[in-house]
């Protein structure tokens, strides 16, 4: 898995605890997208 920034980081990690969506546009979350509901932005 790639380096993630501690914002990335926090935000996985918040989104997953909550079990909430994580809305974004950025390529670098499909590593954790079976992990975690991501709502991907064009």
């Amino acid at each position: 898995m790639p380096p993630r920034s501690l914002a990335d980081a926090f935000a996985a990690a918040l989104a997953r605890r909550l079990k909430a969506d994580l809305v974004t546009g950025d390529p670098e979350f499909k590593a954790v997208a079976r992990e975690i509901s991501v709502t991907w932005l064009p």
